[in-house]
């Protein structure tokens, strides 16, 4: 009767409303990640071809309009679904019998899970024998949520509309078997679409790097405006180890490998269940020229875009069943900062026999065991050799192999660390030996940005406090930062904002120095911009001048003192700055303004003298 079904119901482990909150709530890194399950359907089901359809619409976002994402598909030429797997992959926690032994997928939470934690709406159609003759179904949470509905419909033969089968491209769409799931009321994504198509792009190529590498699997991106393609790109291997050739790295080294490999691989055997099997681990390292290129000018390798490419991919990367995971960062906190940790690469691979052993989570994000691990081996003071006695880890432990093999990556990634440092140091010595020639010397100007860039970085590195502004430059989009940078630079009256605001996101540095006329007796102030903190001088302030005189002096390289007298005034006005920046409380910050101020009204007359004696000096 009613009344039962009602009771067997109100009886269920699961409150239905609850329930869909909490899938809504799954916590994808990026739309990427989310994205990644379809696809890991698509590769279970031997899918050969795999089509990412994003379709943009105009939003209107407080006074502005932007394109964001409005429906977002995933096509597939795997085998297809008949009705009952269709129903079960609607399920939370049901699970579609895979025709590969070693399947991607892990606990059936993929497709509604994903689906659920970006849209209100998912829609599948799939068919064997004949595109004509699909079987559809799909998940409303609206509906979910005002009990309408409780189970997942049964299949219906609805036909695959027409606006997606013309969108996917003809070599993936076959008439005889295939997949199509469709997300929309896509309520999660908000960034702009520019931004998010290339991101998954990225995203999806380092997922999938071993599978397009080998070219077991093909995947196109392709986005629409109002039904015609704006957009559209074959996803090349993007490789945290930059060991693949035809890889997304900026040129020169989208052709031909950025790395070379830094040892053999290592192997570690283990025996789970009766069953053999094994964990690789890879390392890599920057090749010389990479660090070493007397090309560059004075640009820092980590300015350039391959730079930027190898800051991006940062981490060890761990990699189940031929995909990627996650890049752990629990392996970068202990090293150089940025300058060191991008030019070296770690992959960990193993099968999904080892789930357990690495604690991998139901999202395929996390590999529990392993980050467990690295932070302790990581906090440990124990030289590399007492590593596993110090944390008291014995063989017996079935724990043992993960901290085996994290201990050894912290010996390791120790080791290419020296080897980075070595890349640099005989950089810096090239770089000597031109500028005693006067040729590609950095002003003093970029060489304190550069300094003090650094010296942050090892601050961080080391557990410092971060401040609101190396959040916005670690986090704000590159395309946000730069327009963020030129409109500052255009009301401040600075010539070529774009290119001065492209020029400094190059130099990978946080700081910029700008010359502008200031009120009273400021010699200096500090403005935190889209992740870099400017520090304008006060160009009436004698300390001007005075900078101007010693800079002007350095250029004549007999005057080796000169030079760095002004690359020392200048770090310390930027350790001023980068103090200031790291008060959170506006009226402390306000106290230090006005000490700024009595520091530049008692300066003045000083530096005034001085800096007339100099050009006096110069003049004789």
């Amino acid at each position: 009767s009613m009344a039962t079904e009602q009771l067997r119901f109100d009886r269920g482990i699961f409150e239905p409303v609850a329930a869909v909150r909490a899938l809504r709530d799954a916590r994808y890194r990026h739309p990427a990640n989310a994205i990644a399950e379809l696809i890991d359907n698509s590769v279970d089901a031997n899918a050969p071809r795999v089509d990412v359809l994003i379709e943009e619409r105009q939003e209107r976002v407080k006074t502005r309009t932007r394109w964001r994402v409005h429906k977002l598909a995933v096509a597939d030429n795997g085998h297809g679904m008949d009705a009952d797997t269709l129903v079960q992959a609607l399920r939370v926690g049901g699970r579609t019998a895979s025709r590969r032994v070693r399947a991607i997928g892990k606990y059936g939470m993929g497709l509604p899970t994903a689906s659920a934690s970006q849209c209100r709406r998912v829609d599948v159609w799939t068919w064997r024998g004949s595109v004509d003759r699909p079987r559809h179904s799909w998940l409303d949470i609206g509906a979910i949520e005002r009990g309408e509905m409780t189970e997942i419909p049964e299949a219906d033969s609805e036909p695959v509309p027409a606006e997606w089968r013309q969108r996917i491209a003809p070599e993936t769409l076959d008439p005889q078997q295939g997949t199509l799931v469709v997300w929309s009321e896509i309520d999660r994504i908000t960034a702009q679409t520019d931004t998010i198509f290339r991101r998954i792009e990225q995203e999806i190529g380092r997922t999938y790097r071993h599978f397009i590498n080998d070219g077991s699997l093909v995947i196109r991106m392709a986005m629409f405006r109002e039904g015609r393609l704006r957009q559209g790109a074959t996803v090349r291997p993007n490789d945290p180890l930059f060991l693949m050739p035809n890889s997304t790295t900026s040129p020169p080294w989208d052709r031909e490998p950025m790395f070379e490999p830094y040892s053999k691989p290592w192997e570690y055997p283990i025996e789970i269940n009766g069953r053999e099997e094994t964990v690789e681990v890879r390392y890599s390292i920057a090749k010389r020229d990479v660090i070493v290129n007397e090309d560059d000018g004075a640009q820092f390798p980590g300015s350039l875009p391959h730079g930027q490419d190898a800051r991006r991919n940062m981490g060890v990367s761990i990699v189940r069943a031929d995909r990627e995971l996650l890049l752990e960062n629990a392996f970068v906190r202990e090293g150089g900062g940025e300058r060191i940790e991008r030019w070296w690469g770690c992959e960990i691979r193993f099968g999904d026999g080892l789930d357990d052993l690495f604690g991998i989570d139901h999202n395929k994000q996390m590999a529990t065991a392993l980050s467990n691990a690295a932070r302790e081996v990581f906090n440990t003071d124990a030289a590399d050799r007492d590593v596993l006695e110090d944390l008291l880890v014995s063989e017996d432990d079935p724990g043992y192999l993960v901290y085996k093999i994290v201990s050894d990556i912290r010996k390791t990634t120790r080791a290419m660390r020296r080897a980075i440092e070595q890349l640099f140091n005989e950089r810096r010595t090239l770089r000597k030996q031109a500028r005693a020639s006067g040729v590609g010397a950095l002003t003093p100007e970029a060489e304190a940005e550069e300094r003090a860039t650094r010296a942050h970085e090892r601050h961080l590195a080391t557990g410092g406090p971060r401040t609101r502004t190396d959040r916005d430059h670690d986090e704000l989009p590159e395309g946000e930062r730069r327009r963020g940078l030129a409109e500052f630079l255009s009301e401040e009256g600075a010539p070529d904002p774009e290119g001065t605001a492209i020029t400094i996101l190059r130099s990978d540095s946080r700081y910029k120095f700008l010359a502008k006329r200031l009120a009273g007796y400021q010699m200096f102030n500090v403005e935190s911009v889209a992740g870099e903190l400017i520090v304008s001088l006060n160009t009436d302030h004698p300390l001007h001048k005075f900078l101007t005189v010693v800079e002007e002096r350095s250029e004549d390289l007999s005057d080796p003192l000169a030079r760095e007298s002004a690359v020392a005034i200048r770090t310390l006005l930027l350790a001023w700055a980068q103090m200031e920046d790291g008060i959170e409380v506006l009226e402390r910050r306000q106290q230090m303004q006005d000490i700024a101020l009595r520091w530049g009204q008692e300066a003045r007359d000083v530096l005034a003298q001085l800096a007339d004696e100099l050009e006096a000096q110069q003049a004789s």
